[in-house]
């Protein structure tokens, strides 16, 4: 029992160490498949960085924040091949980190469920004429302001050969017309219940928090800018 706990102690310290190491790496991909890049580089991933200087082909990213340590729903559309690629994330602390007996298998915490699903062309279509009508190219909701803690959508695409990105967060009146979102939770086939919104506390009013065991909670805050996101908090 002795070893066994000091073993998974070593794997978390050896796991600080790692993150502590490739902060200073910056991947350029944009891509999420593995999870301890996704954290350096998520914000850039969140606002379609990996495609806003190259807008072609039409493309669509729909990320559903309900609570970074709860839940993160990640859809992606590229239109070349009509394919829908969701990926789900869930809760994930430093417990689950405890429990893995092998090493190869120290990031699959992070991987979440990934399901891919081709569009038909009216269901593309309709996705499409759904964003548009949720103001996903239309200005940006410039000033929005983005908890971890909190629940968001962000929408970050290239339409037309043009890069777009806006952001709501809940409660607010624009929630009501984000009107993709029914047709999106209809078309994704994870079978992963939604992390409902409910009103939760963030440290910028209440003081940081923690998970359970003593672990701190990662937060950060985002805002929406004129071409992007505006404001980066810290990730840890």
């Amino acid at each position: 029992m002795i070893l066994k706990s000091s073993t998974s102690k070593i794997k978390v310290l050896c796991l600080a160490c790692l993150l502590g190491v490739l902060t200073a790496c910056a991947a350029t991909d944009g891509s999420v498949n593995n999870p301890l890049m996704r954290k350096f580089q998520w914000f850039s991933y969140v606002e379609g960085g990996d495609f806003r200087n190259a807008c072609v082909p039409d493309r669509y990213r729909m990320i559903y924040n309900a609570v970074y340590t709860e839940q993160v729903r990640i859809y992606d559309v590229t239109t070349t091949t009509g394919e829908l690629r969701t990926r789900i994330i869930n809760t994930t602390n430093v417990k689950d980190l405890e429990n893995v007996e092998k090493w190869q298998k120290m990031w699959d915490p992070w991987r979440g469920t990934i399901k891919s699903t081709t569009l038909s062309d009216t269901d593309l279509n309709d996705l499409v004429d759904d964003l548009e009508r949720s103001g996903a190219f239309g200005p940006p909701n410039v000033g929005e302001e983005l908890s971890s803690k909190g629940f968001y959508w962000t929408i970050a695409s290239c339409h037309n050969g043009q890069y777009h990105f806006t952001a709501v967060a809940w409660p607010s009146e624009k929630w009501a017309d984000l009107s993709f979102v029914e047709r999106l939770f209809a078309l994704d086939s994870t079978g992963l219940a939604v992390n409902e919104p409910r009103k939760t506390k963030t440290s910028r009013r209440f003081g940081k928090t923690q998970l359970p065991g003593g672990h701190a909670q990662p937060e950060f805050h985002l805002k929406v800018g004129e071409n992007g996101l505006a404001g980066v908090g810290s990730l840890f």
